[in-house]
């Protein structure tokens, strides 16, 4: 089944193409915030770069958050109308799976992705099962959380760049390897085709996920 990735969840976008034991290439936008000029031109050029036509497409796995809010909505809508014109099926992945399967080798793991200003999506695993939803915690708060921690927690996801300076003298703390913690569109096309059950074309929504607002403010 050959299967498009897409991840719209973060500032640079990317794509990728995913068959099982023929391809796995993957192109990035090399703009920041670009994803509506971006995103069609760079199925184009992947495609093109694969000798693979759009009409051989299978299967279309995306990344529905949590993530940028204009990103994962111009990317969903997107392939939205793309799936409904090639008569295709669509799958939604939840982005902190996504990152957890790129560390198997550690039990313990705590997904961090990057918000806004001092803000972090959050999401602790224990094995491959998710021990509650993800959250939003800010730096701070989520600092001395860490903390707290006793027994050897892997880290993964785009916030660990923010935060690996504070953490690094940590015993108890590993952060997984760079090129892990950058949004991976082949990932998503991996995990897509792996779980893929039903179409979710009509369903899918993007995973927003908000912090508690106190007075109008974020707590």
């Amino acid at each position: 089944m050959l299967t498009l990735g897409v991840d719209t969840s973060e500032s640079l976008g990317g794509v990728a193409l995913f068959e099982e034991g023929r391809l796995a290439e993957t192109r990035t936008m090399d703009t920041p915030r670009s994803h509506a000029e971006r995103l069609f031109p760079l199925i184009e050029t992947i495609l093109e770069a694969c000798e693979v036509d759009i009409s051989q497409l299978n299967l279309v796995s995306i990344n529905r958050g949590p993530g940028s809010f204009t990103g994962l909505r111009i990317g969903l809508a997107a392939m939205k109308g793309l799936c409904q014109s090639l008569d295709i099926p669509l799958i939604g992945v939840d982005g902190t799976q996504i990152y957890r399967q790129l560390v198997e080798d550690h039990q313990r793991v705590c997904v961090i992705l990057a918000s806004r200003r001092d803000l972090f999506y959050v999401r602790w695993f224990g094995g491959s099962r998710p021990k509650g939803p993800t959250v939003v915690m800010r730096e701070a708060e989520l600092i001395a959380r860490l903390g707290q921690e006793k027994r050897e927690l892997c880290l993964v996801g785009s916030g660990t760049f923010q935060l690996g300076e504070h953490l690094r003298s940590w015993e108890h703390i590993r952060i997984a390897p760079e090129a892990l913690n950058q949004p991976s569109p082949l990932a998503v096309a991996q995990w897509g085709r792996k779980n893929y059950v039903a179409d979710q074309l009509y369903s899918v929504e993007p995973l927003y996920v908000e912090p508690l607002l106190v007075g109008g403010k974020a707590a």
